[in-house]
């Protein structure tokens, strides 16, 4: 892959941004500072971390568990595109299972506010069935790749809202900088790619797994559901390659947790479209 040097692109701006969230409802927000960020062209985005950290009251017994609901994601700046990018990543953090309002809602649709509404639905809860473990929720994005006209963000979610266990999201976004279009795995692949990627996917995962060409997947070694692993639209292009994501129950029991598969650009030369070769 070629670097920033062979690119011909030098870092120019370095950007430290402190942001100030203020606190609403029941509780207590922090400020916290953001981390350095660093643009080196035209066709990479500026962009800060923005943090929402709010805390619901106080604990009243050591052992009772804290309610809380924290954010900390990406927000981009730097060409007319950005505002459709951000906008995507909102509504995706607002449509979180845990913050969502759900049906009907015609409030503020800021992180702020639904931090506040998740704070108001724990309240309820506790009203209508008395103690109960802390509600809590967990966002942290995280930008993957930033040049030669791509993005590629992370948004990761854990969340408890009462139950045997929480649960947790991870959702990749990979956009063109210059359109501020999602691109999806049938705009970075060539025409008839399908057979050929789960393929590769396939031998990578058994790769993973110590699993040789005939074992079957879905054997207590392979850990799927079903004896075949597919693509699916969950993708990022990082430095590494190009990544498939798979949630908790996508492909496997809450158990084994989320899967995670990278294919080098070496792999996929033949399959993928070129102009995403040059990463």
């Amino acid at each position: 892959m070629n670097n920033l040097n062979r690119s011909g692109f030098i870092p120019v701006f370095l950007a430290c941004i402190m942001i100030i969230v203020t606190a609403c409802g029941p509780n207590n927000a922090k400020e916290v500072p953001v981390d350095p960020v660093v643009s080196v062209a035209a066709d990479t985005l500026f962009y800060e971390m923005r943090n929402v950290e709010k805390i619901f009251g106080n604990k009243s017994t050591a052992n009772e568990q804290e309610v809380y609901c924290k954010c900390s994601y990406p927000v981009f700046s730097g060409g007319s595109p950005v505002a459709l990018i951000n906008s995507v990543l909102h509504s995706w953090i607002a449509d979180s299972t845990a913050i969502s309002p759900g049906e009907g809602y015609t409030g503020d649709r800021s992180i702020e506010s639904l931090a506040a509404n998740f704070f108001h639905e724990y309240e309820s809860v506790i009203k209508e069935f008395g103690s109960i473990p802390g509600y809590q929720f967990d966002l942290n994005g995280s930008v993957l790749l930033n040049r030669n006209g791509l993005l590629t963000v992370s948004l990761a979610t854990e969340s408890y809202t009462g139950g045997a266990h929480g649960n947790s999201v991870t959702q990749m976004f990979v956009f063109d900088v210059r359109s501020g279009k999602r691109l999806s795995v049938r705009d970075l692949f060539v025409a008839g790619f399908e057979d050929r990627l789960n393929r590769l996917i396939d031998s990578r995962y058994r790769q993973m797994r110590g699993l040789s060409k005939t074992e079957r997947l879905d054997s207590e070694k392979g850990q799927l559901f079903e004896n075949v692993i597919r693509f699916n639209d969950n993708v990022a292009l990082t430095t590494e390659g190009v990544t498939f994501f798979y949630n908790n129950y996508e492909i496997a029991a809450y158990a084994y947790g989320p899967t995670e598969i990278t294919l080098p650009y070496s792999a996929v030369a033949d399959i993928l479209k070129p102009e995403f070769m040059e990463l």
